[in-house]
């Protein structure tokens, strides 16, 4: 398919954009009936226990899987926090109000030393505003994507400057490496679901529902898992690392969904924390599901 966005905030160029649909059938014929051999590897090709999803998606069906565990120790290096009573991060007005404060809160406990994770540009822009002031003031260095510095620079300032925070975007929570005390704490603003009126997501949807399936289930929950646990792993790079995640989207507990990305995170479910005892609650209940299903 093809799509033209309208791209740049002070110099507006017209793009012109082209991706297939469907990439499985293609890489099926020029990549796996072509050699005899094609190893493919990465940390996060799992949903769940098996790699069925990332198979179908790249036309690999019938090739040999094997998924293995990993070598951090999550239980001891990860606690994952859960603030309680935060509003749906759909109303952008409200939720950066109230998620504001609860980021100043989680940053001046690992003293900097913070990735805060969006999903939105207007969403960050919108609590850099309601903080950058605040931040600098209690001796914090913020830097933000999108704010006039080349991201290898904002990412090598990070690494060697003190209680530093950095506001990113997509590719920000992959392929970004920050080992050691530089980053202690990965706050994640929102569940990365794709937004779904995006020429690319809708299409791939709407080739979904044609075949009669479910576009939900079929492809944005699992590609959101999939970048939930990309985002995750920013914090622990080695056996030594140790640190913070906080999540936002309250609805990681309160939706049917929300176990399924709790799963995804192996071993940390057990070091889940919430000051609201209600929302522990569901927590509990959430992995002691979890745990009867791998039993």
């Amino acid at each position: 398919m093809y799509w033209v966005e309208q791209e740049g905030r002070r110099r507006q160029q017209t793009v012109l954009y082209s991706a297939p649909v469907e990439v499985g059938p293609i890489l099926q014929q020029a990549l796996f009936e072509n050699l005899p051999c094609v190893v493919m590897t990465s940390a996060t090709l799992a949903v769940g226990d098996t790699l069925d999803y990332f198979k179908n998606r790249v036309g690999a069906t019938e090739c040999t899987s094997l998924k293995l565990g990993s070598p951090f120790d999550f239980s001891r290096q990860m606690r994952i926090l859960i603030p309680r009573g935060l509003p749906d991060p759909n109303n952008a007005e409200t939720f950066a109000t109230a998620a504001a404060p609860v980021i100043r809160q989680y940053v001046a406990k690992t003293r900097g030393r913070a990735f805060v994770l969006f999903t939105s540009a207007s969403l960050m822009r919108r609590v850099a505003d309601l903080l950058r002031d605040l931040l600098t003031d209690e001796g914090f260095t913020l830097y933000m994507q999108g704010g006039g510095l080349p991201r290898h620079v904002m990412l090598d300032r990070f690494r060697k400057g003190k209680a530093c925070v950095l506001f990113g975007l997509d590719s920000f929570w992959m392929g970004v490496d920050v080992r050691g005390e530089a980053l202690s704490n990965v706050i994640i603003a929102r569940l990365p679901f794709s937004v779904p009126d995006q020429p690319l997501v809708k299409a791939r949807m709407d080739r979904i529902r044609e075949k009669g399936g479910d576009p939900f289930k079929e492809y944005s929950l699992p590609e959101a898992i999939l970048k939930f646990r990309q985002g995750v792993g920013r914090l622990i790079r080695t056996a030594t690392d140790e640190g913070i995640v906080v999540i936002l989207d309250n609805r990681i507990v309160t939706k049917w969904y929300g176990k399924k990305f709790l799963a995804s995170i192996p071993n940390a479910l057990w070091k889940l924390w919430t000051s609201d005892a209600s929302s522990r609650a569901e927590i509990e209940g959430n992995i002691s599901e979890l745990a009867r299903d791998h039993e």
